[in-house]
């Protein structure tokens, strides 16, 4: 039982010191990560303020902002794609500074229909369809002396890149809405050594209904009408939690990314200079993989002199949806861990630990409920866990202006422990289906 206690103990410190270094990281975001301090000129141009990066004149005005181009890959997304058009077309960042790049990944429904219906009356909006002899157009450099050949989003993301004329490459997913002031945002985080720019999603709550009356057809009764009102509570609060435990892992690349530790990121908000892509040779040199966004994160980390910054204020924040039921969340968490392997070395040896030690403190309660372990060595595993975690999710909700899911906090915390030990070892023994693809694990 000792060598139980010492082992116990010296992953749950272990632990605890990483996620406490992702806490301190949080603290010593600048104003401007979280407040931004973009203004108007009088002229009624977009100002960027004194201190500009290399990209900028000094107080420049729209005449000389870089151009950016967004990249959209959609793959069977017409529901979706259509809210996150207007979105993008309607940005604050002036248009003849910006384009839209949407590039259909072998959809078989009517995303590319409802694309080119968008590009019409929409010049910015440039349409592509990725076919099966795109791979030929595609340039390589490779830095990795065993690459796969990659499918899928990563050679879509390449096509659509290799076609933009812009100096900032923008990325999002067909299924989100970005803020009015995303672009502007974005674009005025640059400074001079910074190559790539992450920012981050919450969960838009009230989409599922919305889709879901947008769907009904005229005299059929509304799903709330078939629902008691236990199963509306139920699933209410599944996207709390679901909320909750997104921006926590959020907090946590944030953290980790103000000092110097690159995680992870989500590829629905990520900003980088063309110059970062050019140097890495683009998507596909990272080889198969489900995670391109951090793989790419790590990329620039590890083999490029650029440096990368956190951005976390709601102008940038972008909205996605929940996962409707429970197995829909397993499965997005099973893809998520299907590639724990492909991070680095000092990142996977974390992962580890903390696996080993979220299995051993339902241990450690079962041993103290049967009197085989004193409940004081118990409580002292917990508080390894539940206080740094506490401390970052609460400085990373007050952040994000999401306060009002601290309370779903205690509830989260066994859900988060069981899901991450199926997750975490059976997203590793099967093979990932996402989108009708199958990956290895």
């Amino acid at each position: 039982m000792l060598y139980f206690i010492i082992f116990t103990f010296t992953l749950g410190f272990i632990y605890a010191l990483v996620v406490t270094i992702f806490f301190i990281g949080l603290l010593r975001l600048r104003n401007e990560d979280v407040n931004p301090t973009l203004g108007k000129s009088k002229s009624g141009g977009i100002y960027l303020g004194a201190e500009q990066s290399d990209l900028f004149s000094q107080g420049c005005l729209n005449h000389s902002l870089p151009s950016v181009s967004v990249v959209v890959a959609a793959r069977n997304e017409a529901d979706n794609l259509p809210a996150c058009l207007k979105s993008l077309l309607t940005q604050s960042y002036p248009s003849e500074q910006y384009e839209v790049v949407v590039i259909d990944d072998h959809s078989t429904d009517n995303t590319y229909s409802i694309a080119r219906a968008f590009a019409v009356d929409n010049p910015i909006l440039k349409v592509l369809r990725l076919d099966d002899t795109a791979e030929c157009g595609i340039k390589r450099i490779s830095l990795n002396s065993e690459i796969r050949i990659p499918m899928g989003k990563q050679m879509a993301l390449d096509w659509g890149i290799q076609a933009c004329r812009g100096e900032i490459i923008l990325s999002t997913d067909a299924d989100c809405i970005v803020p009015k002031t995303w672009i502007e945002s974005m674009v005025k985080a640059y400074e001079r050594k910074i190559g790539v720019v992450v920012g981050f999603s919450m969960l838009n709550e009230g989409c599922q209904e919305t889709r879901l009356r947008a769907k009904r057809k005229v005299g059929e009764p509304s799903i709330d009408s078939s629902l008691t009102k236990f199963h509306r509570f139920l699933r209410s609060l599944f996207i709390k939690l679901q909320s909750l435990e997104l921006l926590s892992l959020f907090s946590a690349f944030a953290g980790g990314l103000k000092m110097g530790v690159a995680l992870a990121c989500t590829g629905n908000n990520l900003a980088y200079r063309r110059q970062v892509y050019d140097e890495l040779g683009g998507f596909v040199n990272l080889g198969i993989t489900v995670a391109e966004d951090n793989m790419f994160l790590q990329w620039v980390d590890r083999y490029s002199k650029w440096h990368i910054k956190p951005i976390c204020h709601t102008d940038v924040t972008v909205l996605t949806h929940p996962m409707r039921t429970v197995r829909d969340f397993m499965r997005q968490r099973l893809r998520w861990a299907s590639n724990s392997t492909e991070n680095r070395l000092s990142l996977v040896c974390f992962m580890v630990i903390a696996y080993g030690f979220y299995l051993l403190l339902p241990t450690a309660l079962l041993l103290a409920v049967f009197g085989a372990l004193l409940w004081k060595f118990t409580l002292v595993f917990l508080s390894l866990k539940l206080i740094p975690e506490f401390l970052l999710v609460l400085r990373g909700l007050k952040l994000f202006n999401r306060m009002d899911l601290l309370k779903y906090f205690p509830l989260l915390e066994p859900c988060q422990i069981l899901y991450v030990l199926i997750c975490g070892i059976f997203g590793l023994l099967f093979n990932v289906i996402w989108k009708g693809r199958q990956f290895s694990s």
